[in-house]
């Protein structure tokens, strides 16, 4: 049964990630993600059912649109993959409850942000707004039942998840402000996204997740100014940093916790 329902998170996933790549592309343009029905992006040609089987479609189109045979971003197919395998590993750490399913909503949402901020280095308000939202499950969840992701079952735990998250963030992007002149380097998109974050981890994992994002971003600022010689002042979208300090804090939050 175990087997099963980890083959359904997994077919779950993949059926999410299909429709994530759809948000991925439509929000930053304004485009509604319900209306129109997905097209080629080249001959704009509305794509069949059997087009869009998620992961499978991809291999067994070759890569290319049925009707212009222009290629298409195999990064569609490894989102897709991606969020199957975080849901297969959200299954397994926290089994059939109701703290899955909420966890489910959140690393989509986290994928979203992820891959708009990599393209576009914004977070949209309107996902910060859903996550917000959501975050209220996460209250609504406790009250009745156990949230596994709190170390206690404190109701306290979402607000000051909340100002650990967004407090903090806000009061280091306004010091580097101070020190850098004015340019943080820090958008207030990733101060509010931690406001959502806080809400799902709670304070501890949360302000785990926050030394994390900086620590997995300052590497890789040392390796692009080191190794590759690029202009320390190049932009990087610092999004990415948080939805991977993130999902470390949540999956592994407790085992680095026990060693600090």
């Amino acid at each position: 049964m175990s087997f099963v329902l980890t083959v359904v998170a997994f077919l779950l996933g993949i059926c999410v990630g299909s429709f994530l790549n759809v948000c991925i592309y439509r929000i930053p343009e304004g485009i509604s993600v319900v209306t129109p029905r997905s097209q080629c992006g080249y001959c704009h040609r509305t794509l069949k059912p059997y087009d869009m089987i998620p992961v499978l479609s991809y291999f067994l189109l070759g890569g290319k649109c049925r009707f212009c045979s222009a290629a298409f971003s195999v990064r569609y197919a490894l989102i897709e993959l991606l969020t199957g395998l975080l849901y297969v590993a959200c299954f397994l750490k926290f089994g059939y409850t109701g703290t899955t399913f909420i966890l489910f909503a959140f690393i989509a949402l986290m994928i979203v942000v992820f891959f708009i901020d990599l393209d576009h280095m914004i977070i949209p308000n309107q996902l910060v707004l859903v996550g917000l939202i959501l975050g209220g499950l996460v209250t609504l969840y406790q009250f009745f039942f156990s949230y596994a992701v709190y170390e206690s079952p404190s109701y306290l735990n979402t607000l000051l998840g909340m100002i650990a998250g967004g407090g903090v963030m806000f009061a280091i992007a306004e010091i580097s402000a101070f020190f850098y002149r004015g340019s943080s380097g820090l958008g207030f998109g990733d101060v509010k996204i931690f406001l959502v974050i806080g809400l799902f981890l709670g304070w501890r994992l949360t302000l785990l997740a926050l030394w994390l994002s900086f620590v997995f971003g300052g590497v890789l600022g040392i390796l692009l100014i080191v190794v590759l010689k690029k202009d320390r002042k190049m932009a990087i979208p610092f999004g990415p940093f948080i939805v991977i300090g993130t999902l470390v804090s949540l999956f592994f939050g407790g085992n680095i916790t026990s060693f600090m």
